[in-house]
């Protein structure tokens, strides 16, 4: 569904020049977000991509930007919900890097504090391309996360994290490479991928902390079947 990279391997296609069996990535992103009132924040997302073909050559470079904007739509103390919108820009350096195509992710986000040791996290946003690639289909994505823990305001706190993330593919196409000689084009329409995440966020008072995960794909289905991360993450 052109999610992750640009249609590749086939007829007039602008991503990886052969059909491809298998990709490891590598990517570092940096996010940066400034709130210029309580309730409404801007925020900038860049990204280095390093992938890893089986088939295709190995190449890097600067990903898709991403941009886009919050407004906190309710809050109080136990609950907070808040509408996102992102659009994705294919301003990749090289066409295998990224989508190929402009996109719009509108979404919503809700936090819940259960008690002072429980908070739950979910969201539900839809990725929609926009492009006339036959290949690039619309995805819903949402996700609930459940952190464990409280903050200490002057000294160190940690919090171990436990997340569920699904994306359930409303159309397009996918292929499917057992060689570059070897593949079969299917209807991606209806697939479902689920992914679990197991992590730690290791904090310092409320301006800095750290978060190391490990997820795994739990379906047949998936975008990577293990994904390794570590964020850094500074407020001011």
């Amino acid at each position: 569904a052109t999610y992750l990279f640009a249609k590749g391997g086939v007829p007039n296609s602008v991503g990886f020049p052969l059909p491809e069996t298998r990709v490891d990535t590598l990517e570092l992103t940096s996010y940066a977000e400034y709130s210029l009132t309580p309730w409404f924040s801007f925020f900038l997302e860049g990204s280095y991509r390093w992938i890893n073909p089986e088939v295709n050559a190995n190449q890097s470079g600067a990903g898709d930007m991403r941009y886009g904007m919050k407004l906190c739509t309710w809050s109080s103390d136990n609950f907070i919900a808040t509408i996102l919108l992102r659009i994705y820009q294919p301003s990749a350096r090289y066409e295998t890097l990224g989508t190929g195509h402009w996109s719009i992710e509108p979404g919503l986000l809700a936090a819940y504090k259960i008690n002072s040791n429980f908070h739950l996290e979910g969201e539900l946003r839809y990725w929609i391309p926009i492009t006339s690639d036959d290949f690039a289909g619309d995805i819903v994505r949402y996700g609930l996360g459940l952190s464990y823990g409280q903050r200490n305001p002057n000294g160190v706190w940690y919090m171990p994290v436990l997340e569920g993330i699904g994306w359930t593919v409303m159309g397009g196409k996918t292929m499917l490479a057992s060689s570059p000689d070897n593949y079969v084009v299917q209807d991606a329409r209806n697939q479902t991928i689920v992914n679990g995440y197991l992590g730690l966020r290791v904090g310092y008072a409320q301006n800095v902390d750290f978060y190391i995960g490990y997820g795994r794909a739990l379906t047949g289905q998936f975008w990577a079947r293990d994904m390794y991360r570590f964020e850094i993450r500074f407020s001011y």
